[in-house]
């Protein structure tokens, strides 16, 4: 089996706030940026990262307060984290990424996207919060249902990544998460979107991936059978996919 190519890394600046980006370097003609969810960091990506690379430059990013990187002194928006992804792609000189945003980072996707006309091609993957139930504790429940059908090494790994981030950082960025006004935001994206969700993925039932489409001006969706919520993880080869079929490569 052939040695997988080491990620570079480094970090970057923006408004006091650091972010980390993980690199693996590949021809610049296209670019995936992986956005990762609340709590976690972009360790869950490496799989999709590796997939992804013979196609492309890929860049793995950890957000402020996520994957050890320090936290800001003031809790960010959604806004927040999407000003300090742009500022640094800007300071990358990356030109129309292909984004991929998991979760809570499909989040920060669409709110970059929908103030920014910047990407042709986005992949969304699992993005909350389903309005119709928008309490945390239906969010809560719904993470552990979804859970339920993933393995003890994603929970593991997930476990590992909580406990790096705190619970302080958590529940500061929480609030913004829960309070994301996707539903105004996606009409404003003008990229073309792909919507990925997991079959078992209660988090992201299907009428809210159906209300999500018809907000989209460009959006198709597509489920990965047997999949839940963290789809990325051990369903990489799928979403690595459906991620090119989107571009229209051949994923061979």
């Amino acid at each position: 089996m052939a040695r997988k190519e080491r990620m570079a890394r480094r970090t970057v600046r923006y408004n006091g706030s650091r972010m980390r980006v993980r690199e693996l370097r590949g021809d610049r003609e296209r670019t995936f940026v992986l956005v990762h969810g609340i709590g976690v960091s972009s360790t869950y990506f490496e799989p999709l990262g590796y997939a992804l690379h013979p196609h492309g430059e890929v860049l793995l990013l950890d957000l402020p307060g996520f994957g050890g990187i320090p936290r800001p002194k003031r809790p960010l928006t959604i806004s927040g984290f999407a000003d300090i992804v742009r500022a640094g792609l800007e300071h990358e000189g990356i030109e129309n990424p292909v984004f991929i945003g998991h979760s809570m980072g499909a989040q920060v996707v669409v709110d970059l996207l929908s103030r920014h006309d910047v990407s042709s091609h986005t992949v969304l993957i699992g993005p909350p919060v389903n309005p119709a139930e928008p309490g945390v504790g239906q969010q809560a429940w719904r993470l552990l249902q979804s859970a339920a059908y993933e393995s003890r090494r994603l929970r593991v790994l997930a476990s590992r990544a909580y406990l790096r981030c705190g619970p302080a950082w958590f529940i500061e960025v929480l609030p913004s998460m829960m309070r994301y006004p996707m539903r105004e935001q996606l009409p404003q994206v003008r990229s073309e979107v792909l919507l990925l969700t997991g079959e078992h993925d209660t988090v992201v039932p299907e009428p809210w991936v159906s209300e999500m489409l018809s907000l989209l001006p460009h959006g198709r969706a597509e489920t990965i059978p047997g999949a839940a919520h963290n789809v990325v993880y051990e369903h990489s080869d799928q979403v690595a996919a459906l991620t090119l079929a989107h571009l229209g490569l051949d994923p061979s």
